[in-house]
């Protein structure tokens, strides 16, 4: 099958949507089929980005010239060229669209598209209750486009059924939506050493302190991710550490926050660090907590890199996310009430007590790419049968 993903950014740049891109399109190339990435090349200079073409592990990737991004959003430039020669030269069978993404409303302006069948993955709603006014105001004129995106597509895939039920989009057209969680490769994780011996161990070791119990963060620190409410609630919490991994905007004011409650001892913001290095202190915590309050935190890709490495995971119950059913459906996962100060601290101390018999449960990982690239196979395939609704 000849595929073409268009999505928004593609690794080295960071984050979850991205990663989970690299990974299903990599491992839809080894099954054989002839896959093209096509996404907004971050790598600006000044204003705008070049066109470059590589293939990396069998994927032919199109990073696009575009505008610096207004409002966390690029748009690309010469899209209708580009559009036009991959058609030509590759003659897809799928369009594979990665949602939240405004450069793909140009689509909606060429119809030699139209006769292939487009598949949405909806990672997120454009909105939510915590963007921002402009945001709010930006999506009222555009969300009449979205909609036809929609209409357009085939079939919305989604991360949980409960980020369904909570999009007032989605639910608008839940007849088109198919559950298919998110996964992650794990090929190059496993040739990652990790043992006490290694270096990258070794030098994760030494960012933790003797006799305390280990909390780990990641993430961009942006408002959503809500990394000031974990820091508030270090200050309930005696013999504990929390390491912050990520850089965003709010790293000043986090900073200042630790200072000001007196935590220079116990937390730490560790800006942005190597792949290698994240994995290594995945693997070194006792938890991985997550405080997000927001449902733009729709799923939580770090979440199953987390149960990968075989780690405690606690979440926030924020209402519409996927944190709280990825924490139900795992044999180590907990959820407390989000913005709850004393349910979080309550729930740490129950793990402090409980820790050897929460880890003496078996190994529980389910969301390996090479299975959920096989689902979304089949439901490409009953697309272009026409089997589905």
């Amino acid at each position: 099958m000849k595929i073409l993903h268009i999505g928004k950014f593609y690794p080295p740049y960071h984050g979850g949507m991205e990663n989970y891109l690299r990974d299903l399109s990599e491992e839809q190339a080894k099954k054989g089929h002839q896959v093209t990435v096509w996404v907004h090349n971050h790598q600006w200079q000044n204003l705008t980005s070049k066109t470059t073409k590589t293939v990396v592990k069998g994927v032919q990737l199109i990073r696009q010239k575009s505008l610096k991004p207004l409002l966390f959003t690029p748009i690309m430039l010469g899209f209708g060229r580009q559009l036009k020669d991959i058609i030509k030269e590759q003659s897809p069978d799928l369009i594979h669209l990665h949602w939240p993404n405004p450069s793909l409303f140009k689509l909606l302006l060429h119809k030699s598209t139209f006769s292939i069948p487009w598949v949405i993955s909806w990672h997120s709603d454009m909105v939510t209750t915590r963007s921002s006014v402009m945001m709010k105001l930006i999506y009222w004129f555009i969300k009449p486009l979205e909609s036809l995106l929609i209409k357009r597509a085939s079939s919305l895939l989604v991360s949980t059924q409960t980020y369904a039920n909570h999009s007032k989009q989605l639910s608008k057209y839940a007849s088109k939506a198919k559950v298919i969680p998110l996964g992650m490769a794990s090929a190059e994780i496993d040739q990652l050493e990790l043992s006490a011996s290694s270096l990258v161990f070794q030098e994760t070791e030494q960012k933790w302190q003797a006799n305390q119990l280990r909390l780990l963060h990641i993430g961009r620190l942006t408002f959503y991710k809500n990394q000031k409410f974990l820091i508030d609630a270090m200050s309930a919490l005696l013999d504990t550490q929390l390491l912050v991994v990520g850089e965003g905007g709010l790293y000043q004011e986090l900073n200042d926050q630790i200072i000001e409650l007196g935590l220079a001892e116990s937390v730490e913001l560790l800006g942005a660090v190597e792949w290698s290095q994240a994995h290594a202190l995945l693997a070194s915590c006792e938890i991985f907590c997550m405080a997000s309050d927001d449902r733009a935190e729709s799923f939580g890709v770090v979440l199953i890199e987390a149960m990968y490495h075989d780690r405690i995971i606690l979440v926030p119950d924020t209402a519409g996310s996927g944190m709280q059913w990825l924490a139900a459906n795992y044999n180590k996962g907990f959820v407390y009430k989000s913005n709850d100060q004393g349910d979080f601290v309550a729930k740490v101390s129950f793990i402090r007590e409980n820790f050897a018999k929460i880890m003496s449960k078996p190994k529980q990982f389910n969301y390996q790419i090479k299975h959920i690239a096989e689902f979304i196979e089949q439901h490409y395939q009953t697309i272009q049968t026409g089997d589905e609704p």
